[in-house]
């Protein structure tokens, strides 16, 4: 029986190898996002505001973004079969479309807890800096 479950468990997650690095991506961005927000709670109101409550929607959130991901990523596979393979020559397009917009909200969301404590707003430095550089780029 042990070993029945081993095998199925391997071939569960040799099917998911191919949205590892999207799964490994998402808690990236979770784990990033909850350190910034840690930082923001105690820079603004010390050691004491931080709650468990809070902590724990980091694990409610981490199974919803995976979930979703590996959702998409079955209903890509085996469900919408050759629709996206007929328009564009890019695999898996909508679970890496999903990944996009689950690291865009943890980008926004680090963005807000970065802005409170310091007042700089990284996506207005971002998007100077890419200004600049492609001003330089048609210099040359």
């Amino acid at each position: 029986m042990k070993t029945y479950i081993l095998s199925l468990s391997i071939a569960f997650l040799s099917i998911l190898t191919p949205i590892q690095p999207l799964i490994i991506m998402a808690f990236a961005a979770i784990i990033l996002d909850t350190y910034f927000g840690l930082w923001k709670t105690v820079k603004l109101f010390g050691f004491k505001a931080i709650r468990s409550r809070r902590l724990s929607d980091t694990i409610t959130k981490s199974l919803l973004y995976v979930g979703g991901i590996v959702l998409i990523f079955f209903v890509e596979k085996y469900i919408l079969v050759g629709f996206s393979k007929h328009y564009t020559a890019i695999d898996n397009i909508f679970t890496k479309g999903f990944t996009l917009f689950c690291l865009m909200t943890e980008g926004k969301s680090i963005n807000e807890s970065y802005y409170a404590v310091t007042k700089v707003n990284i996506w207005n430095k971002l998007i100077n800096f890419i200004k600049r550089a492609r001003e330089t780029s048609d210099k040359l």
